[in-house]
């Protein structure tokens, strides 16, 4: 298995990427994303799919991405370090933890993708899965996957705003995705994402992020939106998805022909 990883270099090289999300979890949908030149692909294991446990369902989904030249962008359930593992060890280069709400927390997951971590052993264990090539990999695997794999994770509550300031501190943190949905529950607006007080808050946990040298990600779904987004910095760009698309095609089309059933 190729262990470069396009997603991290191109947000530390300060490129802007953009992915889709695909609730199918369809290799197929995976595939022509990639051909149609998008970045990334979202998956959403913390609210649908399969068990992110069962680290055959990676293989396909990860097996697709390679061939359409794409990057899996797989939001896990938990950060439990045990769990990180598996996924990494399936093939998965890059995974966001939901939820989170103390440095502590984001820093045992970031150790868990790495070999070696902040000068001393991290908490990556040795595999033979999809990553390794089953044990195929030579002798740079290691090192590789340290410069290759990427983690970060969503601020979406009020406990992780409290500590964004150290969380951002912690080492090879590779970037925050800003959960204004979640974020306005914990506000006290529930669903009002443009509420002055969550847009504000959004505004400085992008400010802060930004200043610390830690990428940023957001959802924006049409053209000016995205604009907007890319003008304020940030690099992750979330811009719809499969169910979404097809809602949107072919609601209209039947729109169109309604008065010919």
């Amino acid at each position: 298995m190729d262990q470069h990883n396009s997603f991290r270099h191109a947000i530390e090289n300060d490129e802007v990427i953009f992915g889709a999300r695909s609730s199918t979890f369809s290799s197929t949908v995976i595939e022509i994303y990639g051909e149609l030149g998008i970045d990334f692909v979202w998956l959403d294991f913390e609210h649908m799919g399969p068990s992110p446990w069962d680290s055959t369902v990676f293989e396909e989904l990860t097996r697709a991405a390679d061939v359409g030249g794409t990057e899996l962008f797989v939001r896990l359930p938990t950060g439990d370090p045990s769990l990180i593992r598996k996924v990494l060890d399936a093939g998965v280069r890059n995974v966001f933890i939901p939820r989170v709400d103390t440095a502590e927390e984001v820093r045992e997951a970031v150790k868990a993708t790495r070999f070696e971590y902040d000068g001393e052993p991290g908490e990556r264990g040795m595999a033979s899965g999809r990553s390794r090539t089953w044990g195929l990999a030579g002798d740079g695997y290691i090192g590789t996957e340290d410069e290759e794999v990427c983690i970060g994770v969503m601020i979406e509550k009020t406990t992780a705003v409290d500590e964004l300031d150290e969380i951002l501190s912690v080492p090879e943190l590779g970037f925050v995705f800003i959960g204004p949905s979640d974020l306005s529950v914990q506000m006290g607006h529930p669903g009002d994402k443009t509420h002055p007080d969550v847009a504000n808050q959004i505004t400085e946990i992008r400010e802060a992020a930004h200043d610390a040298g830690v990428p940023t990600g957001v959802i924006a779904n049409d053209p000016d939106a995205i604009e907007d987004a890319v003008e304020k910095g940030h690099q992750i760009i979330r811009m719809g998805g499969d169910l979404a698309s097809v809602k949107s095609v072919l609601s209209k089309r039947l729109d169109a022909v309604d008065h010919l059933r």
